[in-house]
């Protein structure tokens, strides 16, 4: 699916950056006013779907922008076989799921279950999506239990997705991970709400969780809904070459004032975890990697499948020559696939100059043949 680039010039709005530092100007004091209020309202049992334990629950609502992100291509081709298809099924995310990239702010939810997050500051530059007079952010309300008690969501990545430079780095992995129990937005192919804030211009076409059929956003901060598409309309709508359509009658536009918007309670499961994973934010090409002199496949989902094709003489790597797909442990807080070959570079199995070849001595565990 195409996607638009984010902006990484030019920073949101100079006024952004005085609010922030109203406090120091001479004649002022005291906080400086939210720019906005989102007023939330928690629908379900916390405790009916919450795993038990000893420790009482601590409950909040995070804003959570989002990613763009392009599923890789082994996540939505048709598996060559049941056993490639079972480890798409363990290790790949929802190809139109909602990815996370930065927590905005978080608040406590009352014994009424409502919540409220005070925005105080502007999405920044590198969560808006399109060009510099066109852009928008959206963000998905996500409860979750506050297991660590650090008053925040902490965002995780899949154990194999490699560091983008710059990222933030993973929590400490000792850390006991939050416990998402819902989100407003969880898959574009189920009824969501989702804040969006935009700047400038709209582009219809942009493939950033696009809602085809349904009204823009306003300009500013605004709630959106709408009732979802098909995996499969959206799978064909994509094969040819246009973005999946919402239907019209389930649209809705709202200013933030003016709606309270609800986060049902879910059974914590692989897919609403994904809400907290950040993705690789890459091009959809799978990254490779040398495979471990020891690595133990008894308790992992994981198949032989055959090399991606490439032009002209396949870059030296023999037809016969197989990956290995292993998915992440079924543990794992977040879903996660590897590309393990024994010839190759990190980018391209069939590079003509390898980073490694053990093709002549794979290790003992090596269950893909020559």
């Amino acid at each position: 699916m195409a996607t638009l680039r984010s902006a990484q010039a030019l920073g949101l709005l100079a006024a952004a950056g005085l609010l922030g530092g109203c406090s120091d100007l001479k004649g002022l004091s005291g906080e400086a006013p939210a720019l906005a209020r989102i007023e939330i309202a928690i629908a379900g049992d916390v405790l009916a779907v919450r795993p038990p334990n000893d420790v009482p629950p601590r409950l909040r609502v995070a804003l959570v922008w989002g990613a763009q992100w392009l599923p890789e291509t082994s996540c939505v081709l048709p598996p060559e076989s049941t056993e490639v298809a079972a480890v798409m099924a363990a290790g790949c995310r929802d190809p139109f799921g909602f990815v996370p990239f930065r927590v905005g702010g978080t608040a406590p939810v009352d014994d009424q279950g409502h919540a409220s997050i005070e925005l105080h500051d502007l999405p920044a530059a590198d969560v808006m999506v399109g060009g510099v007079t066109a852009r928008v952010a959206y963000a998905s309300l996500v409860l979750f239990d506050d297991r660590d008690g650090s008053g925040t969501l902490e965002l995780r990545r899949s154990a194999r997705d490699f560091q983008d430079p710059g990222a933030e780095p993973d929590p400490d992995p000792s850390q006991v991970p939050d416990t998402v129990l819902g989100a407003s937005l969880v898959s574009m192919t189920e009824p969501d709400e989702r804040i969006a804030f935009r700047e400038g211009g709209f582009d219809p076409n942009a493939a950033f969780y696009p809602r085809v059929g349904c009204e823009p956003p306003p300009k500013g901060f605004s709630v959106l809904a709408a009732g979802g598409f098909s995996y499969m309309a959206a799978l064909l709508a994509v094969l040819d070459g246009k973005l999946p359509e919402q239907d019209p009658a389930t649209c809705r536009v709202s200013a933030l004032a003016d709606v309270r918007v609800t986060v049902p309670v879910r059974a914590p499961s692989a897919e609403l975890r994904q809400v907290a994973c950040r993705g690789r934010r890459s091009t959809g090409f799978p990254r490779y990697r040398e495979p471990d002199a020891e690595l133990d496949l008894s308790r992992r989902t994981f198949a032989c499948a055959s090399l991606p094709r490439t032009g002209g003489a396949d870059g030296g790597v023999a037809v016969e020559h197989k990956q290995l797909l292993l998915a992440d442990p079924a543990d794992n807080v977040c879903k996660g696939l590897s590309h393990i070959i024994l010839r190759g570079c990190n980018s391209d199995p069939a590079c003509v100059v390898p980073e490694w070849d053990v093709t002549a001595s794979p290790p003992d565990w090596w269950p893909c043949g020559p």
